[in-house]
Order: C-alpha cells, then structure tokens, then sequence
C-alpha cells in the first residue's frame, strides 16, 4: 500500500509540475515559452496597430473638426487610443526580447530595438496622470468606478514592472547571462500578468456598460471574450510549470469572477447561473489544458534530450561525440585566438589483448575508465572517442609530453599484466586548417608510431612528417588513377632452387611509378593504403596484372613461371579474396598451380576464421599456399600446427648475424627440418651471399630468394635476361608446351 501510494504521490508531483526537472527539460520548456511568447506578442503587435487603425478611423477623424488646440487634440487621441499604444509598444518589446532570448548570437540590435520598446512603455505608463484629468479614473464616486480604477493602475503597475524587467533582462541576456535564467521567468510572469489584466479591464469595462436602442430598451454587455482570450493566450501558450499556471489564472478566474457576480450600484447587471457555470467549466477545461501542454512538452524535452545526447555524447565513454567535440573545438579556436591549441590523437595499444583476456563487458569499461583518465591527465581538456579504441584531446599546447605520461602511467596501473599504454601523436592547430584536417594529422602522427618501430609514446607533427602525410594524402587520392593507368606494376624477383640455382619461379612485387614524384617504394605505399583499408584494390590489381602477362606468355610461347602474389591481412577483412582470385585467374583461364598465393603470418595471429576458411578454400581450387615472413611474428610454431601450407618462407631477419651467430645456423637448420617433417616445402629469402646459399642448400632449404640471384626486374627485363641465358630454367618450370588454356 505504502508503495502505491508513494507511486501515486510521484506521479501527481510529476504531472503538475511539482518534481523538479533536471537543467536540459527547464531550458527546453523556457525556450518554448520564448517560441509562444514571439507568437503572442506578434498577434498583440498586429491586433494593436489594427485597433489603432480602427479608432482612428472611426473615433478621431470624425471628431477633428470640432478640436480647436492641441491640448483637445490630445486628449481626443488619449481617450480613444492609450490602450492601443501601451498594448503595441508592449508587444513589440516582448517580441523582440523573445527573438534575442532565442537568438544563437548575442545581437546588441536587438537589444537596443527591445530596450527602446519597453522605454516607450514607460512613456506612456508615465502618462497616467491622464486618466484621473480625463476621468478614466475617478475614485469614490461609484463602486463600479472604483473597480474600474483598480484594475486600470493594477494594469499600468503590471507595464511598468515589465518594462523595466524586460530591460534588464536583455542586458543580461546580451553580456552573456544564463539562458534559462530567473530572469526571463519573471519577464514571462509580467508578461502574462499584462495580458490578463488587459482582459479583464476591457471585459470589466464591457460588461458594466449599457447600449440604448429607439425603442427604448437596453441591452447589457456581458461579453468577456477579450478576457477569455487572454486567459486562453496566458494558459495554452506560455507553459512553463502548471502549478504557477493554475495559481495564476485560478486567482484571476476567481477574482474577476467574485467582482462580476457581486458587484453593486448596477442592479441586475450579474452574471446569469448558466454563464457562472459556463465560466468555471471554462477555467476547468483550461486547467487541464494547461496541465496537458505541460506534460506534452515535458515529454518531448525528454525526448529530445536522448537524441541531443546521442548527437553529442559518446554512448559507450560519455565523453563527448566526435563530431559535437569538433564543433565545441571550433567554437573554442575563435574564442581565443590568440591561444596556441592542439589536438593529441590516442591510439590504445594492448586494449585487443586485454579484451580477449577479459572479455567484451570489461574491454568496454576499460575503454570507459581510459577516458576518464585522459581526461584527468589532461585537467579537464575536452575528450572525444572518434571509434573503437581510439581517443582524441582539444586542450592548451602545455605540457602535453607531461600529461601523456600522466595518462600512460595511470592507464599502465590498470592492469599490470596486459599493461597497455598510449601512442599519441600531436598536431598544432594553425589558422585556417579544417578542424577534421587537423585530427587527421595528429592521428597519422599516432600511427607512425603503433605501426613503425618507434618507442617513444609522444610523437608531434612536424614539417617532415608533414611531407611525408601530404605523400600518403596523395597516394590515397590517386592509387585509382595508378592502377588505370598502369603507374602500379608488378615486378618479378627470381626464385631458384637451391640445389641447382635453376629458375624455378618468382615473386611479383608492386611498383608505383608516378609521374609526379617518380619511383615509389613499396614501403612508402603499401602502409598507407593498408591504414587507408584500400589495399585489396592494389593486390588485386597486381593479381590481374599478372595474370595478363601469364597469359601473353603462353600465347606468345615464352617461358611461363609460375608466380607468388602476397595478400594482404587487410584483403580478407574487405573482399572475399578467394573469389577475387579465382573469378581473375578463370577470366584468363590460367591453370591455378601458377598461382601462388603468399599470407604473412603476422595475418594469421589476428584470424578469426576468416582466413582459416580462405585457406582451405584455395587449397580446394587448386591453389598454392605460402606462409611468408615466417619467424617475424609471435606465435609461429602455433600456425604451423593449426594451417596447412605448402611452402614456409622464412623472414630474411633469420639470416642477420649469419657471419657471427652461430645460434642463427642452428635456429634455420631447426625450422627447416620441422617443416620437411611437416611436408612443408621451404623458401629462404634474403639471400645475399654464396655463403649463405651452401649453408641453406645444405640443412635442405628447398629456394632461394635474395639479391644474390637478381633485384626485382620489370617483365620485359626478365624475358631479356632469360633469352641471354643469365638465368637457367629448371625442368620443371612451366613453358609454352607444358601448358594449355586453363589446365597444367
């Protein structure tokens, strides 16, 4: 029971308003009330000038021949028109201080425009001495005077203290104060009070007087409709709390109800019982509607809410969404310009480690606590989460090498088995650089140092690392343009086996050669496009290449080698590379066995089934399967066991030391015999020296690669060096007549 009716009590507090919202729902519901109160005050605004119009024309035309001085003139235009006046500079003052309050800009126009406004309200409240001179007011005389006179000060009061809070107001709001501030409450409040008691001074006046007829009867004016449309104004367009809502109009409604029903001096002239219960009807109805609106708007501002949450905070860390973070930037770079900003880009390394080890639950509250400790280290300055595991810092260029380390340390306590750590990189925001152009640089910056070999957890852009971004900028824009053109080629390095040197196949590595910036090395392309997820365009491009000179080779009966292509890890993530092979090697109808597909076993320690499914897919088409770079990675004996390959290449880091250590000797001669024992052919690359090749020929490494037996050669100087008898071919090597359309 208790529990249903504290569920009840919450409810109701909810309802009307007497839970306090939280800052988001009080801001949204003032500013609706900004949106209704420019709505209202431009209706007041027009509705006044066309009254003005109205008594003009009607009042004070006819009457100007009989005025004779200024001072009859003015009383002429102040008996028919002093309402109209205060009521049109009223409005236009509310809606110009409406539009500042919403403006995104302080607007020191509008500020003057509303200012001006409220002062000619004052002028014209100064004009109240007026209705005693003219009788508009006259105390004591009747009751019905005395109220008439009541609610007339109680109007011009209620002017005065709008225009001297409206005036405030915009001055506040104009140097910067809180948007949804006491201060527009109050400017609401008397705006609706004006409202109100504008109503219930022309109703009042129009329900007390009396219109003869020729026949002599008369007729009462009991109609209230500017009342009620004040009342409907006040209790339908400005909603901000529906208690005040009620408490207001239910005063008023009360009030003017007591003095219609019970004033004296004008006999009969009382509210009929029908109208008396029409009137509470009426006040009942608009309470609820007030009460409806409200909930309405309290609905839609929690609504809105999640999406603006959405829009500007991450889901996951709470800190800010990036592109809001860059927006928050950009308005701090134009605050203070004269403040040396930078951006430092995160890169988590160990987090894919930690994850595995943990679990998805805890590697997403690690991601979480990471940035809040970046936002510790870096005192507050503004964080953002682009993706996955990745942070970026808006913050003063002060001792950023500090506060990095700050974040490292903290992050390296977290758990001191994994011990992950930061790699940042730093760019300098300088005048005119896009703010998503200046994340990109600090996040180049932070990669050269999780994909190189660098040690250091700090990197910041400089102008070399500047050159080198513009060159991966414009590989990017233009390996579309390399490979149709044929800027991207392959060349050939020779393979030969190691008992009798004969050439037995080769490797087909790619060539970018620009026409802007001429020979490019693989190692300044190849990275980039791996970074950029576009290096499955180049691997199959040189596939086809490839297979185009295969296939001129056996059309035009010279000799046909077969060829390994490497793949990168990047390919199987992007396309389905096994059909990507097999759909080009068919369309030349080449016979699958001279194709020879190369995976770096740096690849293999990230598979997820992916390549494990590939594998055995390419073995099942006929194709073979080379383990490149054997030895680089960490868990090689671990791949041995769980891929079936059929030549292991040996990383050339094998044969460094050869002269020296005599531990490389013993290390080679293990793996090659663990791979025969595996029926493993076996391929050494790096082979620089004769010394070299007889050892590998002698622990019975299968093929030789290295700068021994030839550098990377273009086709054509391959097919020369061939025909001039530099290279011998083996037996076994394909030629024209070994080799038919689509079949060995």
């Amino acid at each position: 029971m208790k529990e249903f009716i504290k569920s009840f009590w919450d409810k109701f507090r909810e309802i009307f308003g007497l839970k306090r919202n939280d800052k988001y729902v009080r801001n949204y519901l003032n500013e609706a009330n900004m949106r209704s109160g420019v709505f209202m005050a431009a209706i007041i605004f027009a509705l006044e000038m066309w009254l003005l119009v109205r008594q003009t024309n009607k009042y004070i035309l006819p009457s100007l021949s009989g005025v004779n001085d200024f001072p009859g003139f003015f009383e002429l235009v102040f008996k028919n028109t002093s309402n109209f006046w205060i009521m049109l500079s009223f409005g236009a003052a509310m809606m110009i201080y409406c539009a500042q309050y919403l403006g995104n800009k302080s607007s020191k126009g509008k500020m003057i425009t509303t200012i001006v406004f409220a002062s000619l309200s004052l002028a014209f409240v100064a004009m109240l001495p007026f209705e005693f001179i003219f009788n508009s007011i006259a105390f004591g005389k009747s009751t019905r005077g005395d109220i008439a006179g009541a609610f007339k000060l109680t109007f011009y009061i209620a002017v005065f203290l709008f225009a001297v809070a409206v005036i405030f107001a915009s001055i506040y709001h104009y140097k910067g104060g809180r948007a949804a501030s006491l201060s527009s409450v109050i400017v609401i409040s008397l705006f609706s009070l004006v409202c109100l008691m504008f109503g219930v001074m022309v109703s009042y006046s129009d329900f007390t007087s009396t219109a003869k007829f020729a026949d002599g009867l008369t007729l009462q004016h009991k109609q209230i409709i500017c009342f009620l449309t004040m009342v409907i104004y006040v209790g339908c367009l400005l909603i901000w709390n529906p208690i005040i809502s009620i408490g207001l109009l239910g005063s008023v409604f009360l009030a003017f109800f007591i003095v219609l029903n019970h004033a004296v001096d004008y006999g009969s002239r009382q509210l009929p019982e029908g109208d008396a219960v029409n009137y509470v009807t009426f006040m009942v109805s608009l309470v609820a509607i007030a009460v409806s609106i409200y909930n309405q708007r309290v609905s839609e501002a929690t609504k809105d809410k999640e999406l603006v949450k959405l829009a500007t905070k991450d889901e996951l860390t709470d800190l800010y969404a990036f592109e809001y973070f860059l927006t928050l930037a950009e308005k701090e770079r134009y605050s203070h310009p004269d403040t040396e900003w930078i951006f430092v880009f995160a890169n988590v390394r160990g987090f894919k480690v930690y994850n595995d080890q943990k679990g998805f639950e805890q590697g997403n509250k690690f991601l979480k606590d990471i940035g809040q400790m970046i936002e510790k280290a870096f005192n507050g300055a503004m964080v953002s989460r682009p993706s996955d595991d990745h942070f970026v810092v808006f913050t003063k260029n002060e001792n950023i090498r500090e506060q990095v380390a700050a974040a490292n340390a903290a992050i390296q306590a977290y758990d001191e088995e994994v011990k992950p750590t930061i790699a940042c990189g730093g760019y300098v925001l300088e005048n005119g650089v896009d703010m998503h152009a200046a994340v990109d640089k600090a996040r180049y910056v932070a990669s050269l140092i999780t994909k190189g070999s660098r040690l250091e957890d700090y990197l910041l852009y400089t102008e070399e690392l500047h050159d080198e971004y513009i060159m991966a900028q414009y590989i990017v824009r233009h390996v579309d343009e390399a490979i149709e053109k044929d800027y991207l080629q392959p060349y050939f390095q020779p393979v030969v086996w190691s008992d009798s040197r004969c050439l037995c196949g080769v490797e087909a590595l790619a060539r970018w050669n620009d026409p802007q910036f001429g020979f490019l090395s693989p190692g300044k392309f190849v990275p980039v496009l791996e970074a950029a997820h576009l290096i499955h365009k180049l691997d199959t491009a040189m596939l086809r290449s490839v297979c185009k000179m295969l296939r001129h080779c056996i059309d035009n009966k010279l000799p046909v080698l077969p060829t390994s292509i490497n793949f990168s890890r990047a390919d199987f993530g992007h396309i389905d590379v096994v059909k990507a092979i097999d759909d080009i090697v068919n369309e030349y109808k080449l016979p699958h066995d001279l194709i020879h597909v190369e995976i770096t076993e740096s690849a293999l320690t990230d598979d997820e089934g992916v390549l494990h499914d590939a594998i055995d897919r390419l073995h099942k088409l006929g194709y073979a399967l080379w383990l490149d770079d054997f030895g680089s990675g960490y868990s090689s004996f671990n791949v041995l066991k769980d891929y079936d390959f059929d030549v292991l290449k040996l990383d050339m880091k094998f044969l460094s030391g050869f002269d020296s250590n005599q531990k490389s000797r013993t290390l080679i001669s293990s793996v090659i015999k663990v791979a025969n024992e595996l029926n493993m052919m076996t391929l050494s690359e790096g082979v620089e020296t004769q010394e070299e090749a007889e050892f590998l020929e002698s622990v019975s490494c299968g093929r030789l690669q290295g700068y021994l037996y030839g550098k990377p050669l273009s086709f054509d100087e391959l097919m020369n060096r061939i025909k001039a008898g530099d290279y011998k071919l083996a037996e076994e090597t394909f030629t024209t007549e070994k080799v038919t359309d689509g079949e060995k």
